[in-house]
């Protein structure tokens, strides 16, 4: 017969703990994990179908956009390639490889956001800032923030890079009543978007950042501010040399006076 004395081994029929055999507890959890799959599955699947053909509408709601502005839909032909180059040195550097969502970008703002107690920073690579203008609200919340990265690996599956980028630079903000980058040129510098100089493009391509207090019509101090970072991004990614940057930052702008 088993002892049943504290410190003996007990028999079959005793409870070893209040929460089950070990073996127990671990098939519990494995269910519970199981069905944490399943319903996330179900959740993905269901935002999949419901956004994937709006996302298909996104070429036309661009174009609609630049339209309703009184803007000039261009191809990437027709913009100069120092502010395509500035513009992905400031706003989104592993543009032509990443997956619409930069992962280290986004970890990196998280944790500058953790440390700060709030949104300071924002990690968003160009797709995701073109989702983010075409269908979601601009107030920064976790679930918004969520959904536009969803939405940004999606869109990257829809589209080229080079449609992606086109749409942006079209229907992008600039300040001054001017979307996209047709229509900022003619109105801050008076030239096409094709004969912007090195220094007027390096300007333009930091404004999306907050385009009302940048513009450069009644802020130039603040665009010559962010311009010298644009400036800085070249750098750190060597498309231009420290001497090209000074010329480029001394170079005259050729700005239009402010409308009165």
């Amino acid at each position: 017969m088993k002892s049943l004395m504290p410190g003996h081994p007990v028999g079959p029929e005793q409870s070893v703990a209040p929460g089950g055999s070990p073996r127990r507890r671990r098939g519990g959890i494995g269910r519970w994990v199981g069905a944490g799959a399943v319903a996330m599955a179900l959740g993905l699947g269901a935002f999949y179908a419901a956004w994937w053909p709006r996302l298909e509408a996104l070429p036309e709601l661009a174009r609609a956009r630049v339209a309703v502005h009184g803007g000039r839909w261009v191809p990437l032909s027709q913009v100069s390639p120092w502010f395509i180059r500035a513009l992905i040195a400031t706003e989104d550097q592993s543009f032509w490889t990443n997956w619409g969502v930069s992962f280290e970008g986004t970890a990196r703002a998280l944790v500058v956001d953790l440390k700060a107690g709030r949104f300071v920073q924002g990690g968003s690579t160009l797709t995701q800032q073109l989702v983010r203008d075409l269908y979601l609200s601009p107030r920064k919340t976790i679930p918004r923030k969520m959904t536009g990265i969803l939405l940004a690996l999606m869109a990257a599956r829809l589209y080229s890079k080079t449609q992606i980028l086109t749409a942006y630079i079209n229907e992008v903000y600039l300040g001054a009543g001017a979307w996209g980058v047709a229509q900022a040129s003619e109105r801050y510098f008076g030239v096409a978007p094709s004969a912007l100089t090195p220094a007027q493009a390096t300007l333009l391509a930091g404004l999306p950042e907050a385009p009302s207090s940048l513009n450069p019509l009644r802020h130039l101090a603040r665009a010559k501010a962010r311009q010298r970072e644009v400036l800085d991004s070249l750098l750190a990614v060597h498309w231009i040399t420290p001497a090209e940057a000074r010329a480029i930052w001394r170079a005259p702008l050729g700005l239009r006076r402010p409308a009165p």
